[in-house]
């Protein structure tokens, strides 16, 4: 679904006069997030957690909502700042995770990169709508948004780093 997002997402506005693309882009990233939280519950609820799950999942969400975005930074919605933060965060986890992996571990997401993801899901969601114009642009809470999943995806981040010191300080 995220190969889709991106194609019909960066097609300039100038192709259609409605926008449609762009909605059914915004569409396909709902649905998206939506079947990633049903896909968690189902894992969870009949106990279908793998390894392979482990490190998957966190790693399709983060191409996921890194992708969304860097479309929101593209059009103006987010600063290119608070998408530089984000993907410093998740390509640093993802390189911790690598180096957990090659000790023959997985680290599983905890519940705070789960709140986290949920978080700027909903940050996606609100600035898609902002992007295909069906919410105001440029308005308090629509700051105050981006400043709390900033606050909170760099602090999530240090918590990883923080548990998982182990691993790391072995090889410095």
């Amino acid at each position: 679904m995220t190969m889709i997002f991106v194609v019909l997402a960066a097609i300039p506005a100038e192709a259609t006069q409605n926008l449609l693309h762009w909605k059914i882009a915004y569409t396909i990233g709902i649905v998206a997030g939506l079947t990633d939280i049903l896909d968690g519950y189902l894992a969870r609820r009949f106990d279908l957690i793998t390894d392979f799950g482990k490190l998957m999942d966190p790693l399709a969400d983060k191409i996921f909502t890194v992708s969304g975005f860097v479309i929101l930074s593209a059009r103006g919605i987010v600063p290119a700042w608070v998408t530089i933060l984000i993907l410093t965060r998740e390509f640093a986890v993802t390189g911790l995770r690598a180096m957990v992996a090659n000790k023959g571990e997985v680290m599983a997401a905890s519940a705070i990169g789960k709140v986290k993801t949920i978080l700027q899901m909903l940050v996606l969601a609100v600035g898609g709508a902002i992007w295909v114009d069906w919410l105001p642009d440029k308005t308090w809470w629509w700051t105050t948004m981006l400043c709390l999943i900033v606050v909170y995806t760099v602090y999530s981040g240090i918590v990883y780093f923080v548990k998982s010191g182990d691993f790391y300080m072995k090889e410095i």
